[in-house]
């Protein structure tokens, strides 16, 4: 994510000085294996605790048990800003079911994830294991000697992760590090859709208007929701276009025109967008629309409440977002009666072109830190959750309480998950299922959630392979997740802790019209070679082009 990347750039080098000394710090097994290069570390702790899963296969354990006597290995995890925490009722039953427990080392007050990850790092003190949203992080880490590499470990005790990878070249490529280790487990993901444009269909029928196929038509539209009073209440309140996806939000606006604020391969070659002519038609377009008053006037500043404030409000009209948003259909229905939002196909650009840049990818996962001293069974551990029944729990969590199971095996979510205060995702994560995990997130599980419009959303995108585009690296909330050599990487993030935060700044001082685009931009363009922009599309020339090889070797 480009803001939390940006950030983390802040780390220095003596930050990761301090965490390979404190990888030192414990036993003598673990002092050398943080000093070693990563390959060997990873081979020696395999070694070093080979006796160890031996043991336990002579013991005969039966069941998931993994262990013949409770173990507990500590973890540092924060997803959505939820820490860890080992009290959820998934987690104790994954806890009885296999004899492993884990025990969060992040404080359950504490939803700044960046933070603490860097403090974690700073004080050398380092979990069993550790997830973290930035998958480039993890593969630094590891090769810094903060992650042990799972490769061996994978193919010696984790067989199902080990089928997961031959299975699904995606999967195996997101998880290898240029360098050939595994570092990570990521979460892997079956569906490919993702977020969908969505539409008041009651203001469309209020106005006599038709679902909109392009971007002029969506202007049109928008246009007419700001200025003839679609839901009825004699004040110019509407807001036709809005988001609740935060920083990102602007990037999302910017894909109607084919472009965004960073990099987008095209045609085998990597472009800044930027600087393409992309750019200026969706800067202006979105200057114009501004003034107009059809995009959201906290563009900037609305937050992931902005959603349920405008549609509760009845004054949000179009918003490009998950399935979830077709849930307001039912629980606005009293409030607001006919109100009924739609999914509609993403509006043809400039060019005819129709293109949904969000999608899913694998993403970020788990790994094995160099401190723990018992990885074996914590790969077995981790083995379990690509099993059908660690499966289940985490996606779907208890069976007879959150979920039933037809004799065909098709599984239905009980009312009290489809019935919570919550959203049935929300509640879900409440109790600690579909936490960001190694894992195989099953599409299934957010199918059953689904309303029918939530369904149809769905099934409209996902019968459109066509949209999402050929070769594309994953790309996830507005940026591209290349993996970089190590003797270029923090060579290409320092330049872009120049570029990036310019970029942001002079677009939003263009939208909202603190400073002149057309006066300014060949001067903007000046100032990127200043510094560095061409040497940073080489460098992710060079990374799209190392991706499309390696995607092509794990598919022969």
């Amino acid at each position: 994510m480009k803001k939390r990347k940006t950030a983390a750039l802040l780390t220095t080098a003596a930050l990761a000085a301090s965490m390979l000394a404190g990888c030192g710090s414990g036993s003598s097994q673990e002092s050398t294996a943080a000093s070693q290069p990563a390959s060997e570390a990873g081979s020696q702790e395999t070694e070093a605790n080979a006796g160890a899963g031996e043991t336990q296969a002579e013991e005969g354990l039966e069941g998931s048990l993994i262990s013949a006597e409770p173990k507990e290995f500590t973890i540092f995890l924060n997803f959505n800003n939820m820490p860890f925490d080992s009290n959820w009722q998934v987690w104790q039953e994954i806890a009885k079911r296999t004899n492993i427990s884990l025990k969060g080392t992040i404080s359950l007050t504490n939803s700044n994830e960046e933070e603490a990850f860097n403090l974690m790092l700073s004080s050398g003190q380092l979990a069993d294991i550790i997830g973290y949203v930035d998958t480039a992080e993890m593969e630094k880490l590891g090769r810094d000697g903060g992650l042990i590499p799972l490769n061996d470990l994978i193919d010696q005790y984790a067989p199902h992760i080990k089928q997961a990878m031959e299975d699904d070249p995606r999967f195996a490529q997101s998880a290898t590090s240029l360098d050939g280790n595994i570092y990570y487990i990521p979460k892997n993901q079956e569906l490919l859709s993702a977020e969908y444009w969505w539409i008041r269909k009651d203001w469309l029928d209020a106005l006599d208007l038709e679902i909109p196929t392009t971007v002029d038509e969506l202007h049109d539209v928008l246009y007419a929701f700001r200025n003839e009073d679609p839901n009825g209440n004699g004040l110019k309140d509407e807001i036709p276009l809005f988001d609740r996806a935060g920083w990102k939000m602007p990037e999302e606006y910017l894909y109607l025109w084919d472009t965004s604020t960073t990099f987008y391969p095209r045609d085998g070659k990597m472009t800044f967008e930027p600087l393409e002519e992309n750019f200026k038609e969706g800067v202006r377009g979105m200057i114009q629309w501004y003034e107009e008053g059809i995009i959201d006037p906290e563009i900037f500043t609305r937050g992931a409440s902005g959603r349920d404030t405008l549609l509760s409000g009845n004054l949000g009209g179009c918003t490009h977002d998950w399935v979830s948003a077709g849930n307001y259909n039912e629980s606005l229905a009293d409030a607001i009666p006919g109100f009924e939002m739609v999914p509609f196909a993403p509006p043809a650009d400039q060019h005819g072109v129709v293109k949904e840049r969000v999608s899913r990818f694998p993403g970020a996962g788990w790994g094995i830190s160099s401190q723990c001293e018992d990885p074996v069974t914590v790969i077995k551990f981790m083995d379990y959750f690509f099993t059908e029944e660690g499966d289940e729990l985490i996606n779907w969590g208890i069976e007879g309480d959150t979920y039933t199971k037809d004799a065909d095996g098709t599984k239905h979510f009980t009312d009290k998950v489809l019935k919570s205060e919550l959203t049935p995702i929300g509640y879900l994560r409440s109790i600690g299922a579909q936490y960001r995990i190694g894992m195989c997130q099953d599409g299934d599980y957010e199918k059953a959630t689904m309303t029918d419009v939530g369904r149809e959303a769905s099934e409209l995108y996902d019968s459109h392979p066509e949209w999402f585009g050929e070769d594309m690296p994953p790309y996830a909330d507005g940026e591209l997740e290349l993996k970089y050599d190590a003797d270029v990487d923090t060579e290409y993030q320092n330049l872009m802790a120049s570029i990036q935060p310019y970029v942001e700044e002079k677009f939003q001082s263009w939208v909202l019209g603190v400073n002149d685009f057309e006066a300014e931009y060949d001067e903007f363009v000046e100032e990127l070679k200043a510094r560095g922009i061409d040497r940073a599309l080489e460098i992710n020339q060079q990374a799209y082009e190392t991706y499309l090889n390696n995607a092509k070797a794990v598919t022969e």
